[in-house]
Parts: structure tokens; sequence; C-alpha cells
């Protein structure tokens, strides 16, 4: 059967086609779905578009999403540029075939669209590519198959003298409390108040607006998990996961002062560790680059899993000098 890559746009996209492909995929699945990254693209300046290795019956065989930022210089929409979004950790191409043709895909792009900022993925592509560099990447992630007593004794003598901490608390205060909700306002509040400071440039409005429109989408589809711990009425920490048959993720947590204090977020995370363990699942801290929190996910006695950050440039030189000066002036 003769196929061919075509780029599509998303909204001449089959979607149910789409995410087939993606539901029978071997590789880790949420992220490629449409309905999520709908969900995550939807700010100014940015979209997304499909790779489609189609055949002569307009099947899609395999998909490869490809998210697109525009870029300005001298303050005139300049170019779609291929980047990353905000909780979308790595993309891949999705197919039922063992082995998909990954290179032919990724070829593709990058001929498509002549600069790729960041493109995160956990197919390394087996030919050299024109202007493309690769940096290995890792998450963190534990294998809950084996089962809560052998995953906590992984566990650091910090983190589980901490634990019995957060455990003697709960225990000790009944003001205490560990609450399941679906209002994602409580936690975005708290990262407002504890952590948004933290981040260079700040966070803008429409980013918190792009979370709510994931936790709704995640929740629709009874995928996500989020708790709170409360102290006398008072939320004082909070987690959110997403929960599929093959995957949890720790996508977004925040913490005032009293909740990191007593450790709330460990007793959050070993909780759903504990009552998960022994599934054929893997729990993924979706690890940032940022040493303290690597060192912190690591305490779970999670492993290294890694990715590639891919980028490329093909612009012109005088081009690229522009976009350098451009950058410069409004540093």
């Amino acid at each position: 059967m003769i196929t061919m890559l075509k780029t599509i746009p998303r909204h001449k996209l089959d979607a149910n086609a789409w995410d087939v492909c993606v539901a029978t995929s071997r590789q880790p699945g949420v992220y490629g779905y449409t309905w999520y990254l709908d969900a995550v693209l939807p700010a100014p300046g940015w979209k997304w578009v499909g790779v489609v290795q189609v055949d002569q019956t307009g099947t899609y065989h395999a998909v490869m999403p490809v998210p697109l930022r525009r870029k300005m210089v001298a303050g005139i929409p300049y170019e779609w540029v291929v980047h990353q979004p905000f909780f979308c950790q790595f993309l891949s191409v999705f197919s039922a075939d063992e082995l998909p043709d990954t290179d032919s895909f990724f070829r593709h792009m990058v001929e498509q669209f002549r600069y790729g900022s960041l493109y995160c993925t956990n197919q390394l592509p087996g030919i050299d590519l024109p202007f493309a560099s690769f940096q290995l990447r890792t998450t963190h992630v534990i294998y809950l198959s084996f089962g809560y007593e052998v995953i906590y004794s992984n566990y650091t003598r910090d983190r589980k003298q901490n634990l019995r901490r957060a455990q003697r608390a709960f225990e000790l205060d009944n003001r205490w409390a560990i609450v399941e909700s679906s209002d994602v306002e409580p936690l975005l509040a708290l990262f407002r108040e504890n952590h948004a400071a933290t981040i260079d440039g700040g966070v803008a409005d429409w980013a918190y607006d792009m979370f709510r429109n994931l936790a709704q989408a995640l929740h629709k589809r009874g995928l996500v998990t989020l708790r709170y711990a409360v102290y006398n009425g008072q939320i004082e920490a909070g987690a959110l996961f997403i929960c599929d048959d093959r995957r949890i993720i720790y996508l977004f947590n925040a913490a005032s002062a009293t909740g990191r204090r007593v450790n709330a977020r460990t007793i959050l995370i070993d909780q759903l560790i504990q009552e998960k363990a022994g599934q054929k699942l893997i729990f993924d801290f979706e690890s940032p680059e940022k040493p303290s929190i690597r060192k912190f996910y690591k305490s779970f006695g999670a492993v290294e899993e890694p990715f590639q950050a891919m980028r490329w440039n093909r612009l012109s030189k005088l081009e690229n000098l522009l976009w350098t000066g451009w950058r410069y002036l409004n540093r």
C-alpha cells in the first residue's frame, strides 16, 4: 500500500482517525490526543498542525503533532516556528506499528518549518538532520508494578523521615485532612501566592487560562486526580495528577509555607503511589531542569527516563542577524 506524509492544519484533521493512532500507539499517549493539544495550544500566537502518514484511501497510519508559535521581529509577526508548549513534556510519532518510520517524519518537519526553537521527543531520529541539534534530557519515573514495599525501600532516608513526620502531623492533629476535588482554582491561587514570583519573566494570565482548559478537558474524560492538604479548613498544598491506563503524570502542584513545613506534597505523592502500586503503570514526575526539584523527585527512588530536546535553524544569515538584534534590544 502506498502512503505519503502530509502536513495538515488542525481544522482539516480527522480527529477520530488521529486519536485512534494515538490510542493504539506504543508511545506514551496522552500528550498526543487532539483534545489535549487543543487545550494546551489555545493562546494567541500558538497553534498546531499534524504530520500524517496517509494512504490513497485517506486512512491514517501514523501521526506526529507539531506545535507552532508565531515569532516576532521588530514587533511584526514573522514566522511560525516549532516550539514545545507548557504541560506537554514530549511528543512522538504515534503509530500502532512496533517500528514506525520515524526518520521520515522528523525530516519532513525540518523541511517544512525553517526554525525549531524546541521540540521534545522520546524518539531519536536514526539519520543525520542538517541544521538540527539534540540535547539529552531526562524525566524521573517510578515503575509501580514492583509493589509498594519495594518502591518504599528505594526512598532515601530523608524522604522516609519526612514522610513519617508528615504522617504523624496528620494523625496527631485532626485539623489536617486530605480531600479530593475537581476545583483547580485553589491550586492556582496557591501557585500565584507562593511560586509564580520565582519564575523568570513571571506567569502570563493566558497560562492560567490554558491550565484551566486542560484540567477541564482531563476531568471530562475521567483522567485527573486532584487532591488538597487542608489545615483547619485552609488549603495549604495541592497536587494534580493525570491518570490513564499506562502512566500517572505529576502535572502540577503548589504549597504554602505551612504546607511545605509539614511535607504535605510528600504525603500527597506517597498516598497515590500506595493506591496505584502493583499495577502496570509508570509514575512520571515530569521533571524540570531545576536541580533542587530533581533531587526531590529522585528521593522517592525515581530513575531517569531519557528524551531529546531538538532544535534547528534554516534561516538566512540576514534573518538570523535581524532576529538576534531584536532579542538583544528587547532584553
